[in-house]
């Protein structure tokens, strides 16, 4: 029968969670930068690197963080127009709109459940569905936090569990 304390420690099996989360977090906020200096250089916004740091940034504050990041490109698009989309800018305003709502629904509902998913041993749906429940619950801050919650949650049932059940 096997020592339950030669078991990696919960506080260490929390951390690793906790920091797998904030690199996932990370890895996310590149990943919503970069496409969003992609996305607006592609439709011609003007300083889209600029924007995609500024959208990066922001996307890392759940909830509100994309409709924080839409606002400069908003203005942009309205003080300087496109150079690639011959429109009124206050059209190409709404296209911008339309983009960064578009841009923000694949990383919301694609790339971040799958990536935080992989990090965190944790089925996208799961993450998904964590995140909509810490919202409604607790606000942005409920959001963020939740996928971690539940990645401790399961790892100190395993904690107990192996605990429990002596290994051969």
């Amino acid at each position: 029968m096997a020592d339950p304390s030669s078991s990696t420690p919960l506080l260490q099996r929390l951390g690793r969670v906790w920091l797998a989360y904030a690199k996932g977090q990370l890895l996310i906020a590149l990943i919503n930068g970069g496409l969003i200096g992609i996305v607006s250089a592609a439709i011609g916004l003007h300083f889209p690197l600029t924007l995609g740091a500024v959208g990066g940034i922001l996307g890392l504050v759940p909830s509100i963080g994309p409709l924080l990041a839409a606002i400069p490109a908003v203005a942009v698009a309205l003080w300087k127009g496109s150079t690639v989309i011959p429109v009124a800018n206050g059209w190409f305003a709404l296209i911008t709109v339309g983009a960064y709502i578009a841009l923000q629904q694949v990383v919301t509902l694609f790339i971040e459940p799958h990536l935080l998913g992989a990090r965190l041993r944790l089925p996208p749906l799961i993450v998904f569905l964590g995140v909509i429940a810490g919202a409604a619950l607790a606000g942005p801050l409920g959001a963020l936090l939740a996928v971690p919650l539940i990645a401790s949650l399961r790892e100190v049932a395993d904690y107990l569990r192996e605990r429990r059940s002596p290994r051969p």
